[in-house]
Parts: C-alpha cells; sequence; structure tokens
C-alpha cells in the first residue's frame, strides 16, 4: 500500500477542531517543508526567564499584553522532549476543566504518532475559575507530568479571557528558531477560514454581544476563524507586538487575525473549502468512510460537543492515508445524503438533569 504524505497534514489537522495556530505552510509550502525534514525545521529554545525552583518548567514572572503580572502555572516541555527537530507545532485552546476532550485528541492521534512526522501539540490552559468543582490544579499538574503538553497562564478561565490566551500561543513560538530561515521568510502568513464583513452583534442578551464603546465600527475586518488557522513564526511575532500597541478586545479571533492583521497589512489566504460548518457532515463522513470507503469533503469541521466523533474520524480517515478510499461519485455529495439525527447527550460534570415526573 503506498503512503500519501501529502494527505497526511489536512487528515491530521481535521482532528483538532478549536485548533488556533500551526507552524507549518501549505499550499505552495508544503513540498518544501517535506524536504525540510532532513535538516530539520524548528528549534526549542530555552524561555529567558527566571525559573521557579519547585518547577524547572515554569518561569517565575513575565508579561501578557496589559497583564504586568503574568505568570506560567505550567510551561509545556514537549518541544524539549521531541526526539527530532519540528516541522510544525498543533497549538489547541482548551478549557481547563475538559480534561476528557483532551483525553479524547490524545487517543485519536498521540503524540507519538506526531512525532514520527515532526508534528507536536499543546494544550493552553488558564487557570481555574472558583465555580470548576470538578477538576483540581493538582490534577492538572499531575496531567502535565503525564503528557507535559499544557501550557497553562495565570489569568482566569473565562470567554473574554480568550484574547489573553490566544497571545500566550503565539509568544509561545518565540521559543521557537527556524532552523531553514530560507522557509520562513514571510512576515504576512495567515491562512484559513475567511470571514468578511462581519457587523458586530448588538443585541445584549447574545453571547457575543459587543457594546459600541468596546467597538464602535459598523464591520469588523475580514478575518480568519478561530476553529484553525496557518501562520509562522514571523507572523506570529508581528502580530503579538502589534497587540501589545493596541487597545485590548475580547473576540480573540476577531482581534488578533482582524483588526490588528489590518493594522499591519497583512492579506488573508482563503482556504474555506477545507471547513464544514456542521458536525453532521463530520459524522456522516465517518459514517460514509465505513459504508462505502468515501473521502470526506472536509478537512476540519466542529464534533457538535461529542468527543467520541474525534477518535471515530482518525481512525477511518486513516483510509485514505493508505489509499484505501475513494472519491465521491456524482450525486453523493454530503449536501445530498447526509442526514441530521437529533442527539440528546448526557450533561458533563455531573450537572444535573430535572424533570418533573407523574408519580403512580
Amino acid at each position: 500500500m503506498r503512503m500519501r504524505g501529502r494527505r497526511l497534514l489536512p487528515i491530521i489537522l481535521s482532528l483538532f477542531l478549536i485548533v488556533l495556530l500551526s507552524l507549518c505552510y501549505f499550499s505552495n509550502h508544503l513540498r518544501d517543508l517535506r524536504q525540510s525534514r532532513e535538516n530539520g525545521f524548528l528549534l526549542h529554545l530555552p524561555l529567558e526567564t527566571k525559573r521557579n525552583p519547585g518547577n524547572p518548567y515554569t518561569p517565575l514572572s513575565n508579561s501578557l499584553l496589559n497583564l504586568t503580572d503574568f505568570q506560567y502555572l505550567l510551561a509545556s516541555n514537549v518541544c524539549r522532549k521531541a526526539k527530532r527537530e519540528l516541522l510544525a507545532v498543533l497549538i489547541v485552546t482548551s478549557y481547563a476543566g475538559h480534561d476528557a476532550l483532551r483525553s479524547a485528541h490524545r487517543q485519536a492521534i498521540p503524540q507519538s504518532k506526531l512525532e514520527e512526522m515532526g508534528l507536536r501539540r499543546v494544550f493552553l490552559l488558564a487557570a481555574l475559575p472558583s465555580r470548576e468543582l470538578f477538576i483540581s490544579q493538582d490534577q492538572l499538574v499531575s496531567e502535565q507530568k503525564r503528557f507535559g503538553d499544557l501550557l497553562q497562564g495565570n489569568f482566569i478561565e473565562d470567554y473574554r479571557n480568550l484574547s489573553y490566551k490566544h497571545v500566550m500561543g503565539l509568544k509561545y513560538l518565540e521559543t521557537l528558531e527556524v532552523r531553514q530561515p530560507g522557509l520562513a521568510t514571510s512576515s504576512t502568513l495567515l491562512s484559513g477560514y475567511v470571514l468578511d464583513a462581519k457587523p458586530p452583534i448588538r443585541l445584549r442578551a447574545n453571547k457575543w454581544y459587543v457594546s459600541k464603546k468596546e467597538y464602535p465600527h459598523a464591520l469588523y475586518p475580514a478575518y480568519l476563524s478561530g476553529w484553525l488557522y496557518v501562520t509562522n513564526v514571523p507572523t506570529a511575532e508581528r502580530i503579538v507586538a502589534e497587540a501589545e500597541r493596541m487597545p485590548f478586545f475580547w473576540i480573540d479571533d476577531t482581534w488578533l487575525t482582524g483588526v490588528v492583521r489590518t493594522r499591519l497589512g497583512i492579506p488573508l489566504e482563503r482556504h474555506n473549502d477545507w471547513f464544514s460548518a456542521n458536525a453532521e457532515f463530520i459524522d456522516c463522513c465517518v459514517r460514509d468512510l465505513k459504508k462505502h470507503n468515501y473521502e470526506c469533503e472536509y478537512s476540519m469541521g466542529p464534533n457538535g460537543g461529542d468527543d467520541r466523533l474525534l477518535v471515530e474520524f482518525l481512525h477511518n480517515v486513516e483510509k485514505c492515508y493508505f489509499d484505501e478510499c475513494v472519491k465521491r461519485p456524482v450525486g453523493k455529495s454530503l449536501k445530498e445524503t447526509c442526514l441530521a439525527a437529533a442527539k440528546s447527550r448526557p450533561p458533563k460534570h455531573g450537572f444535573a438533569e430535572i424533570k418533573a415526573l407523574r408519580l403512580r
């Protein structure tokens, strides 16, 4: 069976449904990256901060945007543990309490398999909020000792703190040095799902409500969906430096790949055809891979809150890596054949569901 290396990277990326960024190049740069494996692409460098004697991987202090007391509660050593130099890093945003979802990621594709291809994965976490009763910091420390792939800042886990987490991930790239500068001469690499001219939501009851004081303009600039986007070290450094000079805005992908990017004049590379907006399409891809060996039409999409889907998708899409799947026939596209099924999943972390019952 002939293995298709060119197909492999999109297959892997499809698993990381809330990935922020990767360092690898796509399109015209993918061939060059594959050739660079022989000599190595990225080299991990130590963080230039003082160390906590109690935890050799934890710097004592640093700064993050307007946070002058920023500290790493847990700092990842996953790149230092790599046996070979890196081709790319997959950085995944993760709520600290979602240990089951991180477990699904690791089960779907373990670090050992990533390392075979010159890839590593890091999960971005923040400090546990007081309302989190189902996981403790000691448990996160234990998880870090086992896997070494957590990067945790001391700001609190909160939806309005996602921009801090996003920039923390970009700053993590400052500890990586490009071994072959010829592959990273571009400082304008931003590629992914482009959202065009979206207006701010002004309805107070909406989760995404933005006041005119926070953002006075009628439209956002074009930006990349935070599901997944691709960048490189020089571009990330430019974005972080510019973000530190600008007023903070809490919608992270809109701010960093939209507002900040526009200030820098960086164009967006559009790959919207890679993405599905519906978890049902990914579910149907698994169904069709099992029944007919049909290739999936999408490389990325949401998992609909179903951790199992991460694992099932990888285990079935690997057929395409080994040339065991076929193109979809005409008239068999997912939009024509996929039927959505209503699913009722138990609530996570033991929250109760209360229903009225008739007593007899």
